[in-house]
């Protein structure tokens, strides 16, 4: 702020000078000069407070309230990961670096860097580290989502084998028994998942899953209500015309529903680009976990993202947009892509 009030006296003064300078130098005679002196000396007084008077009233900004300091960095987390990188180059056995460096590029999203430094924690360990196995299992997931059904379910097993109170390899070991059709063991382990500490998002598809394998176990199952209600949305995709010539004719359309709090998809749909618009129909059928409804899971955030590389990780350059659903509304969807990824 008071830079700002510094910048503006600034200004004020400059403005003052450009209106004063021209009524002092054009004088001819005494009595002019000393008329022009006081017209300088009344515009030099009065153009200030003027200004001062006008951004007073018209301004909103209130002046009366205290400043807050402001917040404090998040920490770098790009920086944590250089450090660990370079540690590890030159302590590579360092077993609990590399399940560091494994998490911290999950949450950076730098999946890759993330499946090799679980890979070396896995390998170092010969597989006997249940976190290594388990970071390892779930990054190749966030990678591939088709993994579930392949090397991730038997890493999952094999974790839950040494470590079966482990909460994330619980819930995916109920995913991967629910996906085969055990609905038991898949009980089983999401009931000992709910002892643990997890976040509201998670708890709630919990009871959700849970409350379904409950109705279904207490209904036979060749009647025809057994199973879930479909819910779809039927939507329309287009693009920015600024955009358009950006998008190479390789690149893959993804379109993806997600909670409106947020959370991980709860329905993905991939596609090859093609004219514009698309129209499209996302259901329960492109559920990432068999059961889910799209309308059970209340407002819905649609996005629709154009990867460059034809990968499912969002990466820098992607091109994408984004809309609130509500199935209350039950009416079509319509989205355009005009933003990019930093």
């Amino acid at each position: 702020m008071t830079l700002f009030i510094a910048i503006c006296a600034v200004f004020i003064a400059g403005a003052i000078g450009l209106i004063a300078w021209p009524l002092l130098r054009r004088t001819i005679s005494r009595e002019d000069a000393h008329r022009a002196g006081v017209s300088a000396a009344i515009v030099a007084a009065a153009f200030p407070v003027a200004a001062f008077l006008i951004y007073f009233t018209l301004s909103n900004w209130d002046w009366r309230a205290p400043v807050e300091p402001p917040p404090a960095a998040a920490p770098d987390l790009q920086r944590v990961i250089a450090e660990l990188q370079k540690r590890l180059a030159s302590q590579p056995a360092d077993v609990e670096g590399w399940k560091l460096l494994g998490r911290s590029a999950t949450v950076l999203g730098d999946y890759p860097l993330a499946r090799r430094a679980f890979g070396e924690a896995y390998t170092r360990t010969q597989g006997s580290d249940a976190d290594a196995v388990v970071g390892y299992a779930e990054v190749m997931i966030l990678m591939d989502e088709r993994e579930i059904d392949g090397e991730a379910a038997q890493l999952f097993e094999r974790a839950l084998e040494m470590a079966p109170d482990n909460a994330r390899a619980l819930w995916y070991g109920g995913i991967v028994a629910y996906r085969r059709g055990d609905m038991t063991l898949a009980q089983q382990r999401w009931i000992e998942l709910q002892d643990h500490d997890l976040p509201a998002d998670l708890r709630q598809v919990l009871a959700e899953r849970l409350a379904e394998i409950e109705r279904a176990e207490g209904k036979p199952a060749a009647t025809a209500d057994a199973a879930p209600p479909t819910s779809a949305i039927d939507l329309t995709v287009a693009i920015d015309p600024a955009l358009a010539a950006r998008v190479p004719a390789n690149a893959t359309l993804f379109v993806i529903a997600r909670r409106g709090s947020g959370g991980p998809p709860l329905a993905v749909q991939r596609r090859p680009v093609g004219p514009w618009p698309v129209s499209l129909r996302l259901s329960d059928a492109d559920a990432m976990l068999p059961g889910i409804t799209l309308a059970g899971a209340g407002p819905v955030t649609l996005v629709a993202r154009i990867s460059l590389s034809g990968q499912p990780i969002a990466s820098s350059g992607d091109l994408f947009g984004e809309v609130g659903y509500d199935f209350a509304s039950a009416r079509p969807a319509s989205l355009t892509i005009n933003r990019t990824v930093p």
